[in-house]
C-alpha cells in the first residue's frame, strides 16, 4: 500500500466519532462491530453473500470503509438480484473495493492519497475544511472505530470499482456479451468487422439479438451488393465516431452517426434514449470505444427518394435498390403469368405505365415539402391551400417541419370549398387550420412514443398524437396516418385522412368598469344601481355564493315580466362571471335575479343620464344592510314608539 503519513487536524471528526466508539468493543472483528452498529445491516448481509465474512474476521489489519444502510439503498444495491455466481463476484468486488489492507487512522489521510484496495484498485482521498472525501463521492461521517483486526469509517456512500481495463475490440466485445449474435453476423455480412477493429475510437449503439428479431431482419435476404450497401447503412446509423460516456449525453442532443444521417437523443428519469432505443446497458468498455446496448434496431430516417421525372410523382418507401429496379417488359411471362408493363424486379410489381414513364424512375436526394406534397399526386387540395394562404415559401424554406398532410379525398370529405376564402380574414382563418397540422422538426412515426403525446402545432395550438402498436392517430378528430415517413429535404410528411380543425380560440373576455356582486344578505345586487358612460362594460361577479343567482333583463323597474330575447347571464349559478357592454346612450337597464324575484332581488344599470324618465337612485353604501326595516335603528325607533303609543293608551284609559 502507498500511503503518505502525515497528521489531520480532524477534532471535529473525531469528536463525531465518539458515540459510535463508545459503542465498539476493541476485541470485536470489524463485521461483529460493523453489526453492533445497527446501520450497516446491508453491508453485513453483503459481506455474508459475496463469501467475505471469514476474511473480514481474519487477522488482519484491515481498514475498512463502511457505507450505511441508506447509503446501499441510494445506490440501487439489491442484494437479492445477485442470484449467480458472477454476480456474487460482481458484489465482492465491489466489497473489496471499500477494504484497505492495514490500520489506517483519520490522522493518517492526507489531501491527495491515494491507497491500493483489496481488489486492486486504488482510492483518491480529499481532505478539505476537516473533511474526509473519498473518490470525490463519498464522505467520512465517522471516523476511526476501533476493532479487533482493524478500524472502521463509516462513509455515506457506496464506493464503486473502476471498470478494468478492456482488452477486446468492439467486434469481438460484442461477440462475447452472448447477446449481440446477430449484430456481429450483420457487421461481417456488411464488411464493417475490420472497420470497427480499427483505431476509432467509436461509440457503437448495438442492438440485441432479440432488438433484430423484432426487427425483422433477415440477413438471409440481403443478398446483393446494393441490398448489402442497404444494410450497411443500418448498421453505420448505430456508429458514432468518437467515445462518448453515456454521461456526456444530455437531452436533445444532436449528431451525425457514420453514415451521415442524424440522430437525437433524449434523457428522462436517468434513461438516455435514441430514435426509440432505450440504452439498456452503458459504457461498455473496449480497446477502441464504447458501446451502449439498446433494445430496439434503429432506422435511418428517409432521405433520398425515388422520383419519376416523367410522371413527377415519389415513390414512397422505396429503397435505392428498388427504385433503380424498374424496367419495362413486353408480353413477358412470369409465373404461367403474361406482364406487359412496368415491372420492378426486386418488390415484384408491376403498373400499366408507359415505356417512357418506367423508364424515369431515378434516385435522387429528397425536395422540400411542399414540392414533395405536390409530387405525391394525392394531394392536390392541400397545395392549393398552402398557395391560397400564402404558406408555400414556408414549407420550401430551410426550416425542418413534421407535416400531417391530408389527402385530396379528406378535404372533400370536409367539405373545404378554397374558392371561398377571398377576404384577408377568411385566409387567415385558413393558414390557421393548415398551420394546425403542422409541427417543428423532423419526427418520424418511429420516434412517436406509444400512448398520448401532446405537441405544439405551428399555429400555436396543443396537437395531440396517439400511438397504439402500428397504428398513429392525430388531433381529437382521431384522424388516421395512412402514410407514414414520406420523406421531404427539410421535414417529413405523414400522411392522413381527415383534416385536422384547430380547438375553438378561448374568447377575449373585456375589462370590467363597473362590478356588481352579491349582497351579505344574499338577496340583494350589490350595488344595486350603478351608473355607467356608454361603451363601459358591467361585470357581474360572485364566487362559492351560498345561493344561485343570475342576471335576466325586465320590462321596467322592479317589474316582474322578463324582456323576450332580453340580456341574461343564463341559468342561476352559485358562481357567476358574467360581462356585458353598453352601448347605447341615456338608457336604463332594469334586471332581476330570477330564482329570488319574489324577494325583490331587482338591479339597474344607468347609462349617461338614463333617458328622460329615467330617476338616478343613489347607490347604497357597501357597509349598510340591504333594507332599511332590517336595520336595528328602523327596529328600535318602531320599538320606541310602540311603547311610547302603549302608555298614552293606558294613561287615557285610566283617565276614562
Amino acid at each position: 500500500m502507498n500511503r503518505a503519513i502525515a497528521t489531520l487536524i480532524l477534532a471535529s471528526l473525531l469528536m463525531s466519532a465518539l458515540p459510535l466508539n463508545a459503542a465498539a468493543d476493541e476485541t470485536e472483528d470489524i463485521p461483529t462491530n460493523a453489526q453492533a452498529t445497527g446501520v450497516h445491516n446491508t453491508l453485513v448481509d453483503a459481506v455474508i453473500q459475496a463469501g467475505l465474512l471469514e476474511t473480514l474476521q481474519g487477522d488482519g489489519p484491515f481498514t475498512v470503509f463502511a457505507p450505511t444502510d441508506a447509503a446501499f439503498e441510494a445506490a440501487g444495491v439489491d442484494l437479492s438480484t445477485y442470484t449467480t455466481d458472477e454476480d456474487n463476484q460482481s458484489l465482492a468486488s465491489i466489497l473489496t473495493y471499500h477494504v484497505v489492507a492495514g490500520s489506517v487512522l483519520a490522522a493518517d489521510v492526507t489531501d491527495g492519497m491515494t491507497a491500493e484496495t483489496v481488489n486492486g484498485a486504488n482510492l483518491s482521498f480529499a481532505v478539505a475544511d476537516g473533511v474526509v472525501t473519498i473518490n470525490g463521492v463519498a464522505k467520512v461521517t465517522t471516523a476511526d472505530v476501533g476493532a479487533s483486526n482493524g478500524v472502521i469509517h463509516v462513509i455515506d456512500a457506496v464506493l464503486l470499482p473502476p471498470a478494468p481495463e478492456p482488452t477486446l475490440d468492439i467486434p469481438a466485445t460484442a461477440q462475447s456479451t452472448g447477446v449481440h449474435t446477430a449484430l456481429v453476423a450483420a457487421l461481417s455480412q456488411a464488411g464493417l468487422v475490420e472497420t470497427l477493429q480499427g483505431d476509432g475510437p467509436f461509440t457503437v449503439f448495438a442492438p440485441t439479438d432479440a432488438a433484430f428479431e423484432a426487427a425483422g431482419i433477415d440477413l438471409a435476404s440481403f443478398d446483393t451488393p446494393e441490398e448489402n450497401a442497404t444494410l450497411s447503412d443500418i448498421l453505420l446509423y448505430h456508429v458514432y465516431s468518437g467515445a462518448v460516456p453515456s454521461s456526456a449525453v444530455t437531452d436533445g442532443l444532436s449528431v451525425n452517426m457514420v453514415n451521415g444521417d442524424k440522430a437525437t437523443f433524449s434523457v428522462a428519469d436517468g434513461v438516455v434514449s435514441v430514435g426509440g432505443a432505450n440504452v439498456t446497458t452503458a459504457d461498455v468498455g473496449t480497446t477502441n470505444g464504447v458501446i451502449h446496448v439498446i433494445d430496439k434496431v434503429l432506422m435511418p430516417p428517409p432521405g433520398d427518394i425515388c422520383y419519376n421525372m416523367v410522371s413527377h410523382t415519389i415513390v414512397v418507401g422505396a429503397s435505392n435498390v428498388e427504385c433503380n429496379s424498374y424496367m419495362y417488359v413486353e408480353n413477358y411471362s412470369m409465373m404461367g403469368q403474361t406482364i406487359t408493363g412496368c415491372y420492378n424486379t426486386v418488390t415484384h410489381a408491376v403498373s400499366e405505365v408507359s415505356e417512357a414513364v418506367c423508364a424515369a424512375y431515378m434516385w435522387t436526394p429528397a425536395v422540400n415539402l411542399a414540392t414533395t406534397a405536390s409530387a405525391t399526386t394525392i394531394h392536390t387540395s392541400l397545395v392549393a391551400a398552402l398557395t391560397t394562404a400564402d404558406l408555400v415559401t414556408t414549407l420550401s424554406g430551410t426550416d425542418d417541419y413534421t407535416v400531417f398532410a391530408p389527402s385530396d379525398a379528406a378535404f372533400a370529405a370536409a367539405g373545404i370549398d378554397l374558392d371561398a376564402y377571398d377576404t384577408a380574414e377568411e385566409i387567415a382563418a385558413l393558414a390557421d387550420i393548415l398551420l394546425y397540422h403542422v409541427v417543428a422538426g423532423t419526427t418520424l412515426s418511429s420516434d412517436l412514443p406509444a400512448g398520448m403525446t401532446t405537441v405544439a402545432a405551428a399555429n400555436g395550438d396543443d396537437l395531440t398524437i396517439h400511438v397504439e402498436g402500428t397504428s398513429v392517430m392525430v388531433g381529437t378528430q382521431m384522424a388516421n396516418v395512412t402514410l407514414a415517413d414520406v420523406p421531404a429535404s427539410n421535414g417529413v410528411i405523414h400522411v392522413i385522412d381527415q383534416v385536422l380543425l384547430p380547438p375553438a380560440d378561448e374568447p377575449t373576455l373585456p375589462d370590467c368598469d363597473a362590478t356588481v356582486g352579491i349582497a351579505p344578505s344574499g338577496l340583494k345586487f350589490s350595488p344595486a344601481t350603478v351608473t355607467i358612460a356608454v361603451g363601459d362594460t358591467v361585470c357581474w361577479q360572485w364566487t362559492d355564493s351560498s345561493m344561485a343567482h343570475n342576471v335576466r333583463q325586465v320590462d321596467g323597474e322592479e317589474s316582474t315580466t322578463y324582456t323576450q330575447d332580453g340580456v341574461t347571464s343564463g341559468a342561476a349559478a352559485k358562481t357567476v362571471d358574467f360581462r356585458y357592454t353598453f352601448t347605447t346612450d341615456d338608457t336604463t337597464f332594469y334586471y332581476a335575479c330570477e330564482p329570488h324575484i319574489a324577494s325583490n332581488m331587482y338591479g339597474k344599470v344607468i347609462v349617461g343620464t338614463g333617458g328622460a324618465s329615467a330617476v338616478e337612485e343613489p347607490a347604497e353604501p357597501a357597509d349598510t344592510m340591504d333594507s332599511d326595516e332590517n336595520t336595528p335603528g328602523f327596529m328600535a325607533t318602531t320599538l320606541i314608539a310602540a311603547l311610547v303609543g302603549a302608555v298614552l293608551i293606558s294613561q287615557r284609559r285610566e283617565q276614562e
